[in-house]
């Protein structure tokens, strides 16, 4: 059912303090768990970029479980506030999939210290086994479960895999953040079918949805973190007697870099009240925001790149460790056709 709920400026701006402080609380605990440096550190190992540590205490905070109903042990909280905490993530170059494992418990309303992930492809079952393939999966290598929508006969059927199970083949893969990624594919696996039907393909594309716009917000984390840095580095380095920052050229770019995260996070937070009232428009809301930081968000680290010049091309410099990040962030949004198509589609409805 569709909620039309107009929301008073006292309730706006009440909300806007408690997220504002969200923010604030995660940042400081971030701080305390984990640094950029430590994340180009996991780049220079001999294992992917994935810390079990900090996974842990990210779970401990209950972070991934932020969408999960109170009455199911969860924190009950809304969309914005997953973006919010991921967005803190991107800030922090934090290395772990809390917007996959979120939009996975969602989807289940289920609460554990198990890793599972949303797998966005159709894979096929046969009896009460599931078969497919679905090639370079974030994180897929450190998972312990798969929530999967596959197909009997005609009928969509959303169900679960343990990676443990026989028939899951996991072949590691390296992507440019060096994340524990992998291709994943199941042959004769047991399948555990958790609903069917119209409703079950339906709860599927919303999980997806979700996860993919917490990913936005992690971008948005991502390049205000090297927006700033950029910033701060045109004030302190100079050149011809004068920093950099008040070159026309330098200044103009950084001011529209921090245009264009503020659209994404404006972006970002309109979705996710569209999808918290089951707004018809929620779905091209969020191929809007996906759309944008697909089209302009992903290049604000590569400009802040720019910025720092020779010495952000060096290994010890973190302006590549945001680069790395944004790109293989981008490649977990979806086809960037896809969502135009969506949008615009939306818009010719709108004139109309």
């Amino acid at each position: 059912m569709t909620r039309d709920v107009q929301p008073s400026l006292d309730d706006i701006a009440d909300t806007a303090a408690e997220l504002a402080q969200l923010r604030t609380t995660a940042d400081e605990i971030l701080a305390q768990a984990w640094t950029t440096e430590r994340t180009r550190v996991l780049l220079d190992g001999p294992g992917p970029a994935f810390d079990e540590n900090v996974w842990k205490t990210v779970v401990d905070m209950g972070w991934p479980d932020v969408l999960v109903a109170e009455t199911r042990g969860g924190g009950g909280g809304s969309l914005r506030e997953l973006c919010v905490l991921a967005e803190a993530s991107g800030a922090a170059a934090l290395p772990v999939p809390l917007a996959a494992a979120a939009a996975a418990n969602w989807c289940e309303q289920r609460t554990s210290d198990e890793l599972t992930l949303v797998l966005d492809e159709i894979g096929t079952v046969v009896g009460d086994e599931v078969h497919g393939t679905w090639p370079i999966v974030p994180f897929g290598g450190v998972a312990d479960r798969l929530l999967i929508l596959a197909r009997r006969d005609s009928e969509p059927v959303l169900g679960v895999v343990d990676v443990g199970e026989h028939g899951v083949q996991r072949t590691p893969e390296q992507p440019l953040d060096h994340g524990p990624a992998a291709t994943i594919t199941l042959t004769n696996t047991p399948f555990r079918p958790l609903a069917s039907g119209a409703s079950a393909a339906t709860r599927h594309h919303e999980a997806v949805s979700r996860g993919r716009l917490a990913t936005v917000a992690e971008l948005v984390g991502i390049a205000s973190s090297a927006n700033d840095a950029a910033v701060e580095y045109a004030k302190m380095r100079k050149t011809f007697g004068q920093p950099i920052g008040a070159r026309q050229a330098i200044k103009h770019r950084l001011v529209d870099q921090r245009s264009v995260i503020e659209i994404a996070r404006a972006l970002v937070n309109r979705a996710a009240d569209a999808c918290e009232l089951q707004h018809p428009d929620a779905e091209a809301l969020v191929s809007l925001a996906v759309f944008w930081a697909i089209d302009s968000l992903r290049r604000v680290p590569e400009g802040a790149t720019q910025v720092f010049g020779g010495i952000a091309y060096t290994w010890e410099h973190e302006a590549h460790v945001h680069l790395r990040r944004a790109a293989t962030r981008v490649t977990m949004l979806g086809s960037r056709s896809e969502h135009r198509a969506v949008v615009a589609d939306w818009l010719r409805t709108r004139s109309q």
